[in-house]
Formats: structure tokens, sequence, C-alpha cells
């Protein structure tokens, strides 16, 4: 999912007396670290000569910063001084230490990385504490399960910074109605997390929707409802307005090069089209791998497209509320009515029906198309970046098998819940959500990503959702929490 490569740097400083060169330790971490780069999908930007004078460091860092890398990754190839970490603290915006073991541990010292890597470190914070520069250690060599499982984790992390910083999203049509704890300042969100969002009306999709030649319609048509185990909709013609929307915003993400959608599903669709055009959320989620999110939340497509680039799926996260809770099993109903993408699903599959909601009660109603589905056990991701950008949720959970298949529309029973990583009960976690006045919107990504989540949220300098446990008592956060 991600457009833009993560390029990393690596260099390996050390001194004269000491034997980095005897040990192979640049040409054994660069070749491991060539295989890293095919199986974690990102660029290696590599120096291979001995660093070992603080005038080697200043010509490496102008390479580096030539060569426009996003991380870099310094080894201490053996005992290294401080004046070689100064310049290179300038060759990329964030920062890796990388420390090895000695050959013997006992006897003559040969490498001695490890106190080189903390008097690194030791430097970035106290000596240039003023500077507030991010780093990450790592310990052992290039092919070791020690390094390679914390690298990989950082090589994704840092991949969604990446194109999140670059991110466009297109917004059409707006929030929805009332949805006031979704309004954002675009400068913020542009200023903390360089995303990009344009809007457009939804007159101008309607147009776009209406102007397409009927063959190719219908064509999609019959794809998408072969797709599905049962198809309820009462207006058959539903189906090719709905498929009209669904050309039209996959044509309208790759005109402007958006990475997610975020659309007014209701009410004014209903007026322009009469429609409900959740079906063409589900299909771009799943056969494009586009996150497009309903109500017009704009953070919610932002955190859908977090998730999608952190999996690495080809289809799409989703985007769900918080709606019915099971005290007795510690589960949670979420749910929406009807855009998650179909490899969702259990193995009922997903049906095609009428909106659940949207016109049940008018004269004109109901609406089509809908999905319908009960989503299949799995471990899941719930994320949201709150705050105009400078929160992040981080929640792990597992989708699970329930007596009650919940309410009509696309959605699961969440249990096992963690939050940044520890394990919190279910009334903690809805406490926690609603003393703090979360979005109420969450996305949910397929997979485990907490661990890159964590790390993003570290990079990026964001704040993360913190637990408050119930109490009887009020809890107001700021006084008692």
């Amino acid at each position: 999912m991600a457009k833009h490569k993560l390029r990393v740097g690596y260099i390996g400083t050390s001194i004269s007396s000491y034997f980095a060169g005897e040990y192979n330790q640049r040409p054994r971490s660069i070749t491991g670290l060539e295989g890293l780069a095919a199986e974690l999908d990102f660029e290696l930007i590599a120096v291979a000569e001995e660093v070992m004078t603080e005038e080697a460091s200043v010509r490496a860092t102008e390479f580096l910063r030539e060569s426009q890398v996003d991380f870099l990754l310094l080894q201490t190839a053996a005992c290294s001084m401080g004046e070689q970490l100064l310049p290179l603290v300038r060759a990329a915006p964030r920062l890796g230490l990388w420390a090895t073991p000695d050959p013997e541990q006992e006897g003559e010292i040969k490498i001695h990385s490890v106190v080189s890597m903390s008097h690194f470190a030791s430097i970035l914070k106290r000596y240039l504490k003023h500077e507030n520069i991010p780093f990450k250690w790592f310990y052992g060599h290039v092919e070791t399960a020690e390094f390679r499982e914390r690298f990989a984790v950082t090589v994704r992390a840092l991949t969604a910074v990446k194109n999140i910083e670059r991110a466009r999203i297109g917004w059409i049509g707006n929030l929805s109605p009332g949805f006031h704890d979704m309004i954002f300042d675009e400068r913020l969100l542009r200023s903390r997390m360089g995303i990009t969002v344009l809007p457009h009306e939804l007159g101008e999709l309607v147009q776009r929707a209406k102007a397409y030649d009927p063959q190719p319609v219908q064509a999609t048509v019959k794809e998408i409802k072969s797709a599905a185990s049962a198809i309820t909709v009462s207006e058959n013609s539903a189906f090719d307005r709905v498929t009209r929307l669904y050309l039209a915003l996959r044509d309208l993400a790759d005109e402007f090069d958006y990475d997610a959608l975020a659309m007014q599903c209701w009410s004014n669709i209903q007026y322009y089209y009469q429609v409900a055009p959740c079906m063409a959320y589900s299909w771009l989620g799943s056969e494009d791998g586009m996150a497009v999110s309903c109500e017009g939340d704009v953070l919610g497509a932002a955190s859908m497209y977090l998730l999608n680039v952190l999996t690495g799926r080809e289809g799409s996260s989703t985007l769900l509320d918080m709606t019915a809770l099971d005290p007795q099993t510690n589960a949670m109903l979420m749910w929406h009515c009807g855009v998650s993408p179909r490899h969702f699903a259990n193995d009922d599959g997903i049906k095609w029906v009428d909106h659940v909601t949207l016109g049940r009660k008018a004269d004109d109603g109901p609406y089509g198309v809908a999905g319908d589905q009960v989503f299949a056990p799995q471990p899941t991701t719930v994320s949201y970046i709150g705050d105009d950008g400078s929160s992040l949720l981080v929640i792990r959970a597992d989708i699970i098998e329930h007596e009650k298949k919940g309410f009509d529309g696309t959605r699961g029973w969440f249990a096992e819940f963690e939050l940044n990583k520890e394990a919190i009960s279910l009334m903690d976690l809805i406490n926690t959500l609603t003393v703090r006045g979360h979005e109420h919107h969450f996305a949910v990504g397929q997979g485990d990503v907490t661990d890159e989540l964590m790390e993003f949220a570290a990079w990026k300098g964001m704040r993360l959702i913190e637990h408050i446990p119930q109490a009887k008592y009020l809890q107001l956060e700021g006084v008692n929490v």
C-alpha cells in the first residue's frame, strides 16, 4: 500500500586502534541490509568506506544528505569518538544507533561497540538535548532475530511516517450534519502530519457519476453482484447509481492522486441522487485497496490510510462505531451501516441490501445499496488520528465468535483488548474513551500492527490515549484522572 519507499542510510564508525576492518563489520552489515531491503521493501544507501575521523563523518554526511535518506542507521562498527557523531546528526531527520557484540567476551577487547552506542546516546540526550533529536537503538548482528525484528518495526513505522507526510485526501461534501466532534483544523493537520486535504462538492461527484456510458457500468454491476452471497435490494436501479458512484470515486482518486477519500454519505447525497453510497465504499476497499471514510470523516480517512500502509494488505481497513456492549463476555459490537470491505466477512460472505436506517421511514425510501456481513474471527488493530493530528489511539483486539450476530450492517464482536500494548478491560476501555471524549469513529485494520503504531506515534511526537480506570465517582480529565 505504500507509494513512497523509505530511504535508509547506513554508516559504520570506528577508530583505528580497534578491529572493525578485521572482523568485516561494515561488509557484513551492508550485505545483510541489502537482503533486508528486498524483504522489507526499502531503499538502502550505504557508506561502504571506513569512517574513522570527524572529517570522514563530514564527507559522509554530505553524501547522505544529497541522497535524501529518511533514516540513518549509524553503527558503531567498533569503538568510536563523539566527534564522529556530531556531523552525522545532520545527515537524516531520524537516527538509529546500532551496536554489535564483541567476537569474544574475554581477553583482549576487539570491537567495543556497545560502549560507543551508549556514548552516542548520551551525547544526543545531554550535549545535544536542546535539539531534541529522535533516535532508536539496536543491538545484534544483522542476521540475528533480535536485530531484524526490532529493525523491521522501524522500517514499517517510518514507511508509514513518510507516506502520511505526503498523503492526499479528497474530501467530498464536508461532514455529515451534527458531526461536530470531527471538525478539524486543516492547517494544524497539515503542519503536524503533512496531510493535504482537497475539497470537492457532492454535485461534482454526482455529475461525474451520471456521465458514464451504460455498458461499463452494467459490466461492473454484474461483477459486484456476483461477489454477494445474497441480494435483497428493493430497487434494482439502485445498483446502477451506486456503481456509478463507485466508478466516479475511483476515477476521482486516480485523477487527483488521492491516497484516501472522505465522503458525506447522508443526508445531501440522498437528495441529489436517491442513493446510499455504502456499497461503493465497500467495493473500493476490497477491490482497489482504497480507504474511504463515511460521513465526511477526514481524520478517519487518514487513520484508515495509516493502517493500510502498516498492514501492507491489498484490501483496505474499515471505519466503525462502538455500538453495543456485552459485559458478560467482555465484548463490544463494532458496527457500521454497510461500508466494510468484503474481506472482513466470515464464511457467510457479504450480502447487498437496502441501507438499514436511511429512508426506512421515508416515502421515497429505503435507499440502496449497502453491505451486510458478520466479520470472521481474526486479530485486529483499532486506531484513530485525533486532535488535529496530535494524538493517536492504539488498540489491539480480537474479533470473536459470538452467539448473537449483532445489528444488520457490517459488524463484529471485539474482545481481548489491549491499549498501548497493555491489557485493558472492556469497561475500562469504554471509560477511557468516554471520559476523554474521543472521536466516535474507529479505524480497524486486519492483523496486529500496534508495535508499529506505537513507534509511529513516537517519531511524530503524538500523544497516546492513556488508560483511565473506571471509578464510581465523576471523573474529569485534568482534574481527578
